[in-house]
C-alpha cells in the first residue's frame, strides 16, 4: 500500500519485473480482507504514512496479527520516521528507505519470502 501514485506504479513494474505478482490497495480495510482470505500472499509493501490516516506500522500490525508469518516491508520517504519506526518494529519487518532502488526491493523481499 502506498499513498503515493508515482511509487506504487514503480513498486507494481519492479516487482513484476521480479517476477511476483502484485495485488493493489489503497484501502487498509480491503487490504486486509483480502491478505485474511488469501493465504497465497507471503510479504506485504506498506507505506509508513497512508493517506488512510492510519500509520503504515499500525497496518503492519494488523497484518501480522491476521497472519504471523507474513513477510512486511515498510517503506518511507521520511527518513526520521524510518529511524524511529526501527526501533519498535515487529519480528521479521523490514524498513526500505524512499526513492528506493529495484535491486534494493529485491533484496528486501528475499529475505521476507
Amino acid at each position: 500500500m502506498d499513498d503515493d501514485q508515482m511509487m506504487l506504479d514503480f513498486a507494481v513494474r519492479a516487482l513484476t519485473s521480479l517476477g511476483y505478482a502484485c495485488l493493489v490497495s489503497q484501502d487498509t480495510d480491503e487490504a486486509l480482507r483480502v491478505l485474511d482470505a488469501d493465504p497465497s500472499i507471503r510479504a506485504v509493501i506498506i507505506d509508513m504514512r497512508l493517506g488512510t490516516g492510519q500509520s503504515g506500522m499500525h497496518m503492519a500490525q494488523q497484518a501480522l496479527g491476521i497472519r504471523p508469518e507474513l513477510g512486511v516491508l515498510l517503506t518511507s520517504g521520511d527518513h526520521g520516521a524510518l529511524k524511529v519506526a526501527r526501533q519498535h518494529l515487529p519480528h521479521g519487518v523490514r524498513v526500505l528507505p524512499k526513492p528506493y532502488r529495484l535491486r534494493d526491493l529485491a533484496a528486501h523481499l528475499s529475505h521476507l519470502i
